[in-house]
């Protein structure tokens, strides 16, 4: 009989936790230990175990996800939140004495992979990097803002590490706020030159990045790195059919050799390891580009666990040094977002919406 898995599964709470879970459950001798920055949440049902924990900035952090290893008997921790991504690799050795892996990439190439900004830098001049530029100032910025083309252009307003869309902005002078107001619902990113003085004068700042706007199609790059060889073994690309701020209601899973051979080679050069997700957007010539990197599971990863390649799943088996073939994949899968609902009493699920 095999030995069950212990795996601490973070940030439960987040868009795509309960798909995560799902796809970990697929291999019934694991055991999911949850945790989460806050403590009512329903995602805490979907668990064995779960533990409200400090977030992944905050100085006990790692102390506190140590303790729990030790007490849970981790085998594998799965990390889904960017804000703790590059303590848990910083110090991921405390783990590994413990007797467990952290699926997370090693410090060198995560740091970069996980700063937008620095991510910039290091593949600055290949064909496939927006154009970018940093600012430390309310003048700085609007120097900067100018050179990249604003405003007959818009510009992206951004921190160099955020998670989901927290802190983007776009810049329009024409936009129209009686309309905005009027049409659209209160998530709208686009603000004017003016709207966004009023955030950044009289502050000093260092981790701003202003980034050219690309108005053509988009796509997320799902990839799956041994963590050992840093190779690519899986991959697999989201059209991005629907998506506002970072939630998707229509995706597409589809097979772009284009577009994932650019995610392979940044992701290979830096050595990085396990799950892997890149944002790739068109530029008005056509030309694809990579805004960002996650150096960690994306929140719509059920496509691609329903298209054949379990990213939670074959990372923990990754980690535990096991080999990972991959499978066809199904292209052509539609992703929808619904909406569900779940009746609590006392803590306890007594009615729930299914598909």
């Amino acid at each position: 009989m095999n030995k069950g898995i212990n795996v601490l599964l973070t940030a439960i709470d987040c868009p795509g936790g309960p798909s995560l879970i799902q796809g970990l459950r697929e291999d019934p001798s694991i055991r999911i230990v949850g945790t989460d920055t806050r403590e009512t949440i329903v995602a805490k049902f979907l668990v064995d175990k779960f533990y409200q924990v400090p977030p992944g900035r905050h100085a006990d952090y790692i102390n506190v996800m140590l303790e729990i290893v030790e007490r849970e008997k981790i085998d594998v921790v799965l990390p889904m939140a960017t804000f703790e991504l590059d303590a848990l690799s910083e110090h991921k050795r405390f783990f590994q004495e413990k007797g467990c892996e952290v699926c997370v990439s090693d410090v060198g190439g995560q740091v970069i992979a996980n700063n937008r900004y620095l991510m910039s830098k290091r593949f600055e001049g290949k064909s496939f990097i927006a154009d970018f530029e940093s600012a430390s100032n309310w003048p700085d910025m609007q120097e900067k803002i100018r050179k990249l083309g604003f405003p007959d252009k818009r510009v992206v307003v951004k921190p160099f590490v955020s998670h989901g869309s927290i802190g983007l902005r776009i810049i329009d002078n024409a936009v129209d706020l009686y309309t905005q107001y009027r049409q659209d619902k209160p998530y709208s990113t686009i603000i004017s030159l003016s709207m966004l003085e009023q955030i950044f004068k009289d502050r000093e700042f260092d981790d701003i990045l202003l980034q050219e706007y690309l108005p053509g199609r988009e796509w997320e790059v799902d990839l799956l790195l041994h963590p050992v060889t840093h190779k690519v073994i899986g991959a697999s690309a989201r059209d991005e059919n629907e998506v506002i701020l970072s939630s998707a209601s229509k995706v597409v899973l589809v097979n772009t050799p284009e577009i994932l051979d650019i995610g392979k080679q940044m992701a290979e050069e830096l050595k990085l390891s396990y799950a892997i997700n890149l944002s790739v957007k068109l530029a008005e010539d056509g030309t694809p580009k990579v805004t960002e990197m996650n150096p960690r599971l994306g929140a719509a990863n059920f496509l691609a666990i329903s298209g054949g390649m379990n990213l939670p799943l074959f990372s923990v088996y990754l980690a535990l040094g096991r080999e990972v073939v991959m499978p066809d994949l199904k292209w052509g899968l539609t992703l929808y977002t619904y909406r569900g609902f779940l009746i609590m009493d006392n803590e306890r699920i007594v009615n729930q919406t299914r598909g």
